[in-house]
């Protein structure tokens, strides 16, 4: 029988995490569900954990000869899926039992709405909770409906939380293979079309490696564009009409934020020239933010005197290090 809903997982070597993922999966309370596994030219034993679940999972494994990058890999998943609904779970995250009932349900009394995804926990290498809900440690609320311009303003939709029926797909088309930040220009297609609703429950765990900010750091260096501003440059080009709706203000605010974001990155970790680099980029865009303003002169205070001034930053934003930027999405 035809699965009612398809879960798209792409590894490369993820053999460390990939029973747990798995596992998230064997324990859904909604079991009409397939997993297609994609992966990547993995050469640890990933292929022998996936194996071991056959039993207790409809699995289909799909395999590259050699690595092809995260993006081919989710589409190549999506191409080989089911499905009439379409989820994406990294084989290091995990799923509450109730998501895909939680999620499937609302897409049924909802049939207008194109994705639907969830509060969730970020979690370390070892499964050990960071915050238990990221909506309420970081403050933040998220709308429902017609969600573009929040969206544009903010990445806040994190991957593993998604369920989207095949029909955006299918109208839209795959990933942009050329974009890193892939998956947000794909949120954003889907928010142009479709009702985008969210549900104020913790439904997924999203695992936060110590690696991650030095990764995306070397992987986005400060003397090239923010990876996400190609994502909003490429939505800008498929959508012109944008520019009247939001207006060239709201534009570069946008943009600002990026460079801002990577700006501050860097500053936590006591890389004061880097930072500079990017809050001055940031400025070109918005000149008068008086936060790019303090951070900028923050960069020119010497190392003892920068380390109190992250100190008092963190005390009154309520910031951390790890938690300034947007969430990695499927191709971050």
């Amino acid at each position: 029988m035809t699965p009612r809903v398809s879960v798209v997982m792409a590894v490369l070597n993820g053999a460390r995490f990939i029973d747990e993922a798995i596992q998230s999966i064997v324990d859904q309370t909604f079991n009409d569900c397939e997993l297609v596994v994609v992966d990547d030219g993995s050469t640890d034993e990933t292929p022998q954990r996936v194996e071991a679940f056959k039993s207790k999972l409809r699995i289909q494994y799909v395999r590259h000869d050699r690595p092809l990058g995260i993006a081919r890999s989710m589409n190549d998943g999506v191409r080989h899926a089911k499905g009439e609904l379409i989820g994406f779970l990294d084989h290091d995250d995990l799923w509450f039992p109730e998501f895909l009932a939680t999620q499937t349900a609302y897409l049924d009394s909802h049939p207008d709405v194109g994705m639907v995804h969830s509060d969730f926990q970020t979690i370390d290498l070892q499964g050990e909770i960071i915050e238990n809900s990221v909506a309420t440690s970081r403050g933040r609320k998220r709308p429902s409906g017609h969600v573009f311009p929040r969206l544009f303003m903010e990445s806040f939709i994190v991957g593993n939380s998604v369920l989207i029926r095949r029909e955006c797909f299918t109208r839209l088309g795959l990933f942009d293979e050329t974009l890193r930040w892939g998956d947000y220009l794909m949120w954003m297609g889907i928010a142009r079309h479709y009702r985008v609703d969210y549900i104020d429950k913790v439904l997924t765990k999203y695992r936060q490696h110590s690696t991650q900010s030095t990764r995306d750091m070397a992987a986005d260096p400060p003397s090239t564009p923010p990876a996400a501003l190609k994502a909003i440059e490429k939505v800008l080009e498929l959508y012109p009409e944008i520019h009247h709706e939001l207006g060239a203000r709201m534009i570069r605010r946008r943009m600002a934020s990026l460079y801002f974001d990577r700006a501050y990155r860097w500053y936590s970790i006591d890389e004061s020239a880097n930072a500079r680099t990017c809050v001055l980029q940031a400025l070109r865009f918005w000149p008068t933010n008086p936060r790019y303003l303090a951070v900028l002169a923050a960069t020119l205070l010497g190392p003892s005197q920068g380390r109190a001034a992250r100190r008092m930053w963190r005390r009154i934003t309520g910031r951390r290090a790890d938690s300034v930027g947007e969430p990695r999405g499927i191709t971050g």
